[in-house]
């Protein structure tokens, strides 16, 4: 197929509904990180140094136990559905959202349980006796926010985008912000705060379970599958995934843990904002692949294979031209945007940002090659990359962090990201036979990494004083000088104009923007 001549309808449905999809998912991400920046913000002024650990404890253990009890469902369910729409089998689809739900609420309410009733011993071992009460509280959330996790991926089979925003990234971080604020206000305890967490999951959860009934009415009709085919197939297809992402949380969540143990709450607590601020990298490029997914997984079903190539270059490319805004403000100015929304307490944390942004930029620069082999159904291979990077994460962990304490925890992840995203990148080269690093798209990077390093120290040895008027000064000037430089080098392809034109018409769809543009 000539790509320099023509682009085959299916290619320009798919990039438009990648497009589409991803300006929604973005859209509510915003206002999810929004939100949460001010939960933070509030939760980091409200409470103690050793409190604000305490919390960030207690919610990296429960994102734990709500990885196991998923069962790898959050991405077997909405390969499943989106695979069977592709084939209009209703039954199949039917069945998929019976076992899913099932499934995830047993294994939800086993693992809350089991927490409550341990949650004693596990506050021995992180030497935090205020620990226990806070996971008897928290254990409560996990089969709540278990089932939204399972109901944004029936949603996502469906290409059903708005419902994540409404209710995952709006109403969930909404709800919390108002209880706290109550909290606030009301000058209550530190119990408090972890009761209003599981309150804002479980009002979430009820709304999110509601909506969907009324809206999928159809699809809940059907009785559990007798012959146990579909249910057991997904079990098949998603327990590996339980394998990858139990993975991922080894590679995320056990520096947390560590740290715990070797240090104290307030190393966690300041590791937790380094790691949040961290992960907004990945907003545009996580956003892209919730679409991205089961419209891949549609092509690949199809056989549309040369449509799926495509489809992974032109997302990286945009993935990484998305993640550059937030690139220059945390290597360039970190101490402006952390003294900004943490205050001067948590100053040392610009240190750590800045680390973790080095580790983290493989993820927009690689694109979606993680989602690309779950569309392809190539579980193992994704599990033998990250077991690799889980085994490299914990180790560097072990060595790092008793001698360099969060600066240790910071480099250990950083590590382990890069391995992870440079072995998935290699081995999807050698399955399918494409890379993202075409010449328009090693341009850009290229481009935009000169002008960060010339803004990087040019900053320093004209000794400007960080400041919020003086960031935002040289955040215009970089993307006026990138622009230019991608334009001057050419570096466009012919389905840029494409996406530019479909998010602009999604962004036109929403009433204060589209009369702006």
């Amino acid at each position: 197929m000539n790509f320099g001549l023509t682009m085959s309808k299916s290619l320009d449905s798919s990039l438009r509904q990648i497009a589409k999809g991803t300006t929604i998912i973005f859209s509510g991400v915003i206002a999810s990180m929004a939100l949460n920046f001010i939960l933070r913000v509030a939760l980091v002024r409200y409470t103690t140094q050793g409190d604000y650990g305490v919390y960030s404890l207690a919610l990296t253990i429960i994102s734990m136990l709500c990885i196991v009890s998923t069962l790898g469902l959050d991405e077997g369910a909405s390969r499943y559905i989106a695979y069977f729409l592709g084939k209009s089998d209703s039954s199949g689809v039917k069945r998929v959202i019976f076992s899913a739900l099932a499934l995830a609420l047993a294994a939800s309410l086993i693992c809350a349980a089991a927490l409550f009733i341990f949650s004693d011993a596990i506050a021995l071992f992180f030497h935090s006796r205020e620990l226990s009460n806070a996971l008897k509280i928290i254990s409560l959330a996990i089969p709540s926010t278990v089932l939204i996790q399972i109901l944004v991926s029936i949603t996502r089979g469906f290409n059903v985008s708005i419902m994540k925003v409404l209710f995952n990234d709006v109403m969930k971080p909404l709800s919390f912000l108002a209880l706290l604020l109550i909290v606030i206000l009301l000058g209550m305890s530190f119990d408090a705060i972890i009761t209003a967490y599981v309150a804002s999951t479980s009002l979430t959860m009820l709304a999110f379970a509601a909506f969907t009934l009324k809206w999928y009415s159809g699809h809940y009709s059907a009785a559990p599958d007798a012959g146990g085919q579909v249910t057991m197939g997904l079990i098949r297809f998603s327990i590996p995934l339980l394998s990858v992402n139990m993975l991922l949380m080894m590679m995320s969540q056990a520096t947390t843990l560590l740290l715990g143990f070797f240090k104290t709450p307030i190393e966690v607590g300041k590791f937790d904002i380094a790691i949040m601020m961290g992960n907004l990298l990945l907003t545009v490029i996580n956003s892209m692949g919730y679409i991205y997914m089961p419209t891949a997984s549609s092509l690949y079903g199809k056989n549309q294979v040369e449509d799926l190539k495509r489809s992974y270059i032109i997302s990286t490319k945009w993935g990484y031209i998305g993640t550059l805004p937030m690139l220059f403000a945390f290597l360039v100015f970190p101490g402006v945007v952390v003294d900004l929304l943490f205050g001067p307490r948590y100053s040392d944390v610009a240190v750590l940002l800045q680390v973790l942004c080095l580790g983290y930029l493989i993820n927009p620069l690689t694109g979606p090659n993680y989602h690309t082999l779950i569309s392809m159904g190539k579980t193992r291979i994704i599990i033998e990359s990250f077991l690799a990077n889980a085994l490299i994460n914990l180790v560097l962990s072990i060595l790092l962090i008793p001698p360099m304490g969060v600066i240790g925890a910071a480099i250990a992840v950083s590590i382990s990201v890069m391995v992870a995203n440079a072995l998935l990148t290699v081995r999807l080269y050698q399955l399918l036979g494409v890379h993202p690093f075409t010449r328009n798209y090693v341009a850009s990077i290229l481009s935009s990494l000169l002008l960060l390093s010339l803004f990087f120290f040019g900053a320093r040895w004209l000794a400007i004083v960080p400041a919020p008027a003086t960031a935002i000064v040289c955040f215009i000037a970089y993307m006026a000088a990138y622009a230019a430089l991608f334009i001057g080098l050419r570096a466009i392809d012919k389905e840029d104009a494409m996406i530019l034109s479909a998010v602009k018409l999604r962004l036109q769809s929403i009433p204060v923007i589209g009369q702006v543009l």
